[in-house]
């Protein structure tokens, strides 16, 4: 079975040979359908299916069956194969078989072994020594409490007070702090920590993600390409300018019966759709976008219909798939609940509901407070996050910011309050020096 011309020639072979059909049941699905989607997956993706590849593909027939010992005769504890299992994709019913065993936990750990040894086969991951930045924006309009805000954070960081004039046409301090202001020279040669993190010859646009409720970001970033004559080097995702995406994705969604045979029916016709024509241009232009907003629309988390959940779980999922070196989470406000919604079942409240929608500023402010803490705890499960990452918490309406950053971080020595000028300029230096 022929997947990709651009496999290494032993991995190819080794599938042409039935590699696949050598693994373990519960192995196959991810296998198979990573490699049947493999233009939808982000570089890092690629990289760690070739990885544990490459490793197997190395093993003779005893060396195979000794390093999956373990996975098959936890297999058989479970009966796997007695149950109704799809080797060819990842399904809702799989993963409930999987989660409904007594001995989930301990196949997860067998599992992840696999991947660590494939891992450790390939030598040093070089990519974990790079620099990274995580901004959380929460927004001007958001009333936050000075005395409560980084509570959450229980001391891994500091607060540092800011200046957060603004100059030109900038639209609010994130915006500056991202993509600089008019006529005002802040950083070398004009560029700042977009540009940074897109530079170099093996980079891509996913190593830069910028993620927000609104659309100010995407719209700056839109802005600037055409200035330049370029498509936006980062990953532009905004929860207003999907709209059409998620009103259409919901009522499909919606479909569905109480049952899982059933919603896998109506998520198997969901990957299958055409999604470009319900998508902006940036979205529609980038086919690994679209299924990356695909997958997380599908995975039930609140992303379809509350902007702060979707900036939350798309920055988690980037995180995750991508490990960028740029990712840029800017919450908003959401509207209160209505009453005789169901948003169990994703449905629109505004559609369903005649009654005008009301901000609830005090409530949008309490969830992204915690949402963008969530967002860090989520980059700290990683090994690239937890040493060179600098994590900046941006409270616009407090002129603060939180600080999680390595002692080197020039804006340690930093006098106080600190102009947006020398937070660009601290930011954009971090992205821009190589790690010893």
């Amino acid at each position: 079975m022929k997947f990709d011309e651009k496999l290494p020639q032993g991995v190819q072979d080794a599938l042409n040979k039935g590699l696949l059909g050598r693994l373990p049941v519960t192995f196959q699905p991810f296998t198979r359908q990573h490699l049947r989607d493999w233009e939808f997956l982000f570089p890092r993706e690629r990289q760690s299916v070739l990885r544990l590849l490459v490793y197997l593909s190395g093993l003779n027939g005893n060396e195979l069956a000794a390093r999956f010992r373990e996975v098959v005769q936890l297999e058989e504890k479970m009966g796997v194969r007695q149950w109704q299992f799809s080797t060819d994709e990842q399904t809702i019913q799989n993963a409930s078989l999987l989660a409904r065993s007594g001995h989930y936990q301990e196949w997860r750990q067998a599992v992840q072994k696999i991947f660590d040894a494939a891992d450790e086969h390939a030598g040093k991951d070089q990519d974990k020594g790079r620099r990274r930045l995580i901004v959380l924006v929460l927004p001007q309009r958001l009333p936050l409490e000075r005395s409560q805000i980084w509570q959450r954070w229980q001391g891994v960081g500091r607060p540092i007070r800011l200046d957060l004039t603004l100059h030109g046409a900038a639209k609010s301090a994130a915006d500056a702090l991202i993509f600089g202001t008019p006529n005002v020279s802040d950083a070398p040669n004009g560029k700042g920590p977009l540009e940074m993190a897109a530079r170099g010859p093996e980079a891509s646009t996913a190593d830069a993600w910028l993620v927000e409720v609104g659309q100010d970001l995407a719209k700056s970033a839109l802005n600037q390409a055409a200035a330049g004559t370029s498509e936006p080097a980062a990953m532009l995702l905004s929860h207003e300018r999907l709209a059409e995406f998620r009103d259409q994705f919901s009522h499909e969604i919606n479909s569905i019966r109480k049952d899982l045979s059933d919603a896998d029916g109506v998520y198997s016709r969901l990957r299958k759709m055409d999604v470009a024509p319900w998508c902006p241009a940036e979205v529609a232009a980038r086919p690994v976008v679209r299924e990356f907003l695909r997958t997380l629309y599908l995975s039930g988390n609140g992303a379809l219909i509350f902007g702060n959940s979707f900036v939350e779980w798309c920055a988690s999922e980037a995180l995750r798939r991508a490990r960028p070196s740029l990712l840029v989470a800017q919450f908003g406000v959401r509207s209160k609940p209505k009453p005789f919604t169901s948003v169990a079942v994703f449905e629109n409240p505004d559609q369903i509901n005649p009654l005008p929608a009301v901000e609830d500023l005090p409530g949008s402010a309490m969830d992204a407070q915690i949402l963008a803490h969530y967002v860090w705890l989520a980059a700290s499960r990683y090994d690239e996050y937890r040493s060179n990452t600098v994590c900046l918490c941006l409270a616009e309406s407090l002129a603060e910011a939180y600080l999680v950053a390595p002692a080197e971080f020039a804006l340690w020595r930093q006098a106080e309050p600190v102009s947006l000028s020398q937070l660009r300029q601290s930011l954009t230096d971090w992205l821009a020096e190589e790690v010893g």
